[in-house]
């Protein structure tokens, strides 16, 4: 509790004349007879006994009075966080060469999708040498041969993670296989291109960039967008496009079946990076292109986003003062009334005891 004319407490200190006053005026009251009987030696009664009660509430109100005049106040904070923050969209290849087994984790080989989901996770989620990104909106398109958005943008990082990024399988069919590149980021911009007055309506948040983070280990096959076009569209919406290229260039270890056998094999397949295209895609959308040849140049491209791509979260402390004179306010669990209405209370007190039971004749 503060008080915003403290000085007027001084007042408190005629407390104790007028105390004094009543003391010696008031407690010593009688009535004139003619005798010479002693009244000390008579008992007490219950009224002599509790004379000083009236002037004990109206002291009790006048401090309380004075404690009002000094305008005692509680004081309120309330401290709100706002985040400017970032869109991010990931786009993931999920064509047949991305079952090449050349990443590792855990020192057991895996494909490359099951790297990608793990690192990608972490770097939404937070684990390791990665931060997490819970102040940003994120969503999700993977693609093959055509794309697809498998998440909405959306703040609930878990269930983007657990129930879909963790979900996203390697196509099997062959109708469904290529690598629709174009598509995929004309996908990923229109999900971007109309999100500020969105997350301002439900965040309060505002958008301080919007992102794109493009992982394919293959070559432009499919779709009907050119990359580069849907590049210059991304650099029309102001969007970043971090490109990725994932895998060896040339042979990689590539599960297949075998005929003769009937069992699954590892044998040495071509693939191909269109790294130059990759390189066009960032430049031209002023991004940046990064070369992922295992788990750990994975974890360690995910890491540089991270830090170039940072949330700003601005602190702001509102400050409410209540005039508890006024009005009632919660301290320690209890609900205190206004102070003036305790004063009124004891003084209405004080007048209804001295002109009843405490009355004095004149």
């Amino acid at each position: 509790m503060i008080f915003q004319n403290a000085w007027l407490l001084l007042l408190l200190l005629i407390v104790p004349v007028l105390w004094w006053h009543w003391h010696r005026y008031t407690f010593k009251t009688g009535i004139s007879y003619s005798t010479s009987v002693d009244l000390s030696l008579l008992p007490a009664s219950l009224r002599s006994k509790t004379s000083w009660l009236p002037s004990v509430l109206r002291t009790i109100a006048i401090i309380l009075l004075i404690v009002c005049i000094a305008r005692p106040q509680k004081r309120f904070e309330n401290t709100k966080q706002a985040a400017d923050g970032v869109a991010i969209e990931m786009v993931i290849d999920r064509s047949s060469s991305m079952n090449a087994h050349d990443f590792t984790i855990d020192g057991k080989a895996v494909d490359r999708l099951t790297a990608v989901r793990r690192v990608a996770g972490d770097f939404i989620g937070g684990m390791g040498s990665l931060d997490g990104r819970s102040g940003d909106l994120i969503g999700l398109v993977t693609f093959a041969g055509y794309a697809d958005s498998n998440c909405p943008m959306t703040f609930d990082h878990e269930y983007l993670v657990t129930d879909v990024l963790n979900s996203i399988e390697i196509v099997t069919e062959q109708s469904e296989n290529g690598t629709a590149i174009g598509d995929a980021i004309a996908l990923a911009v229109e999900r971007l291109s109309s999100l500020n007055e969105r997350v301002k309506s439900e965040s309060g948040s505002t958008i301080k960039s919007k992102v794109i983070i493009l992982l394919t280990d293959g070559e432009n096959t499919a779709g009907d967008i050119e990359p580069q076009t849907a590049a210059d569209m991304a650099a029309a919406m102001n969007i970043k496009v971090y490109t990725i290229g994932a895998g060896t260039n040339g042979w990689a270890p590539t599960p297949v079946h075998d005929v003769f056998s009937g069992r699954t094999v590892m044998r040495n397949q071509e693939v191909r990076i269109d790294e130059e295209m990759l390189k066009e895609i960032a430049s031209i959308t002023d991004g940046k292109y990064f070369r992922a040849t295992d788990t750990a140049s994975l974890e360690a491209i995910y890491a540089v986003i991270d830090e170039m791509e940072r949330t700003e979260i601005t602190q702001r402390t509102y400050v409410n003062h209540v005039d508890m004179a006024v009005k009632s306010v919660v301290y320690a669990g209890f609900t205190i009334p206004p102070i003036l209405f305790v004063v009124f209370m004891f003084l209405i007190a004080d007048v209804l005891l001295r002109s009843t039971y405490y009355r004095i004749l004149d």
